[in-house]
């Protein structure tokens, strides 16, 4: 799994989430995406975004997925503010079109890896860089167009009373 997000013209952050041994299931966890967000340096990320864009406009959206119910408790411990919103809603979480568009990218310069056949650690870590390399190829004004078209998401939404839309 990854995890990512961007604010503006800047990409942020976009890591892998590795699965959570002390899960039940041995899948990804709350606490795994806390430890990698911790582990590159998120808080101090953050500090410097609010420093730029002010604290009032400095916000993370996140879904109400379970597994992001330990972290959403652990960015509020950590004074964030957050614009949560219902599990798999795309139209109003513009990091889902940001995966659409890697996974295009994915699929054109990397087509190859479809077919890879290797030990498991070595096609994840293919994988891995892969996704990195098209989060990096990505314009940096795809940001800035989907973070500046959140109100038009929401008026969208309330327009069409939950039902889908354009984004």
């Amino acid at each position: 799994m990854m995890t990512g997000f961007f604010y503006g013209q800047t990409y942020g952050l976009f890591l892998p989430v590795f699965p959570d041994p002390s899960s039940a299931r041995g899948g990804v966890t709350g606490i795994s995406i806390i430890d990698v967000y911790d582990h590159y340096d998120f808080l101090g990320i953050w500090e410097d975004i609010r420093e730029k864009v002010g604290e009032e406009e400095a916000f993370f959206i996140l879904d109400n997925a379970k597994t992001h119910l330990p972290f959403r408790r652990w960015l509020r411990r950590q004074g964030i503010t957050l614009m949560e919103i219902t599990a798999y809603s795309p139209d109003l979480n513009p990091i889902e079109n940001v995966w659409s568009l890697v996974e295009d990218k994915l699929h054109k310069h990397y087509p190859e890896l479809y077919l890879m056949r290797a030990d498991v650690n070595v096609v994840k870590k293919a994988i891995e860089e892969a996704i990195t390399n098209c989060w990096k190829l990505l314009d940096p004004k795809v940001f800035t167009t989907l973070a500046g078209s959140m109100v038009d998401r929401i008026e969208a939404i309330i327009k069409a009373d939950g039902w889908y839309t354009k984004y």
